[in-house]
C-alpha cells in the first residue's frame, strides 16, 4: 500500500459534490489534484486514466482557488515510502498492544492521525479497496498538537522491534531498532510540519491507500 494525501477544502462546493454523488468522485477522482500527469494508474478503477483530458468542471472549480504554494508541499510518505505504519505504533506503542480487532484500531487516534480522521465518503473506494479518508483543519492542528506533545524518551522504552515484526507493515524482526525508532519519530515530526502548513492555508486533507 502506498498513502498519499491532497490538500482540499472538504466544505467547497466540488469536494462536497464528490461526496455527495458516486458519479462526480469517479470522474474527479482520476483527475488532478488526486493525480498529476506523472501517474501512471489511478485510484478509482474504472477504463481510462484521464491524464490529458479536459478537467471536469469539479476538478477546474476545486483547483481554481488553491494557492500554488500548496503544490510544493510534501508529507513525508509522498515520495512511495511505506513506514507509515511505524510511524503509527510510535506514536502509541502501549496502545497498539491492546487493540483486539482492526475496526478498534480505525477508532484509534494513532491511526487516525496518520491515515485520516474519518472516512470520505462510502463510494470513494481507491483500486486496492481501501476507503479515502479525510482530515478537517481542526484535527490537522490536533494531530500536530498531539506529535509534538509526545514524549520521545518514553516512546523508546515501549519501541520493540520484536512486537512491531509480526504485524507492523515493512518492519522485519532484524531491523535495526535505534534506525526504525529515530526514522519513525522523523516522519511524525515531518508530518506534525506538513500538517500545520496545510492547515495555514486554511486546507484540509484527503488521504488515499492505494
Amino acid at each position: 500500500m502506498d498513502l498519499r494525501s491532497v490538500p482540499v477544502r472538504l466544505n467547497s462546493e466540488p469536494v462536497r459534490a464528490m461526496r455527495r454523488d458516486a458519479e462526480v468522485w469517479e470522474t474527479a477522482s482520476w483527475q488532478p489534484p488526486f493525480h498529476s500527469d506523472s501517474d501512471s494508474d489511478s485510484d478509482a478503477g474504472s477504463g481510462s486514466d484521464g491524464i490529458g483530458e479536459p478537467l471536469s468542471e469539479t476538478n477546474q472549480a476545486m483547483l481554481a482557488d488553491r494557492p500554488s504554494a500548496l503544490d510544493t508541499l510534501d508529507g513525508p510518505w509522498c515520495s512511495g515510502a511505506r513506514d507509515y505504519e511505524q510511524a503509527e505504533y510510535a506514536l502509541d506503542p502501549a496502545a497498539y498492544r491492546q487493540w483486539d480487532d482492526y475496526e478498534e484500531r480505525e477508532r484509534s487516534l494513532p491511526y487516525r492521525i496518520i491515515h485520516g480522521d474519518r472516512h470520505f465518503a462510502d463510494h470513494a473506494v481507491s483500486g486496492q479497496g481501501m476507503l479515502w479518508r479525510c482530515s478537517a483543519r481542526a484535527f490537522l492542528i490536533e494531530a500536530a498538537d498531539t506529535i509534538e506533545a509526545l514524549d520521545e524518551t518514553s516512546i523508546r522504552r515501549e519501541f520493540s522491534i520484536r512486537e512491531m515484526a509480526p504485524g507492523v507493515y515493512k518492519t522485519r524482526s532484524d531491523d535495526d531498532e535505534d534506525e526504525t525508532f529515530a526514522r519513525a519519530m522523523n516522519n511524525l515530526r515531518w508530518l506534525a510540519r506538513y500538517y500545520r502548513d496545510v492547515a495555514a492555508h486554511g486546507y484540509d486533507l484527503i488521504v488515499i491507500s492505494y
